[in-house]
């Protein structure tokens, strides 16, 4: 699997674009950047899915010109943050001045549900905490995690839906998973689970 990075420039958010010998996925498109675009208009046939890993706006707001471009992808969130697509009070949008459009998701996820590409098993755990519908996409040994896990840090609890013992949870989860992986986080540096075990004390006070 090969993975590119696209990082805002608004707000320093991280969008990956990852592609498999059966396609392309992309997580949490945030800012349409001039790169994201060329990416995009380049592997627009390839594109399957565009994976979300929760409803706030800095991760969701190219969602809508990509799905124009690429009809066919599959819009995923989980089922408890779906509203927030629709409403910018709830994505925060309104707030920071920014638009994001109309995004219908096609499909909604719940925990343990298996995005399948071809060969490629793309693996949904719920991660409440930073949103009550926040997830991570498990691929392999690569984890996807949004806001949930940052290098050294874990997501902010008190935006609307946050809540601080169900982030410890999550963190719980993603420490409790068998063996090593890299770690691609909504903001930040990539850094592997096995850093954060030994080196982030939100992970070390659980």
């Amino acid at each position: 699997m090969q993975i590119k990075t696209f990082v805002a420039v608004d707000f320093p958010e991280n969008c990956y674009a990852a592609k498999c010998n059966d396609g392309v996925f992309l997580v949490d498109p945030g800012e349409y950047t001039p790169e994201l675009d060329y990416y995009v208009k380049q592997n627009q046939s390839a594109i399957r899915y565009i994976l979300l890993t929760h409803m706030h706006f800095d991760h969701i707001r190219a969602t809508a010109d990509i799905k124009k471009l690429c009809p066919d992808a599959k819009i995923v969130i989980h089922s408890l943050d779906a509203d927030g697509l629709k409403s910018p009070q709830k994505n925060l949008a309104f707030y920071f001045g920014f638009d994001t459009k109309n995004i219908v998701p096609d499909i909604l996820c719940d925990d343990l549900s298996v995005i399948e590409m071809g060969e490629t098993k793309i693996k949904v755990l719920h991660t409440p905490g930073h949103t009550e519908g926040g997830v991570c996409y498990i691929v392999d040994d690569v984890i996807f995690s949004g806001d949930t896990l940052f290098e050294g840090s874990c997501g902010r609890t008190d935006f609307p839906g946050g809540n601080g013992p169900d982030l410890a949870n999550s963190l719980k989860k993603l420490n409790n998973l068998k063996g090593d992986y890299k770690v691609f986080s909504g903001h930040g540096n990539p850094t592997t689970l096995n850093n954060e075990r030994k080196f982030n004390p939100y992970m070390r006070s659980l």
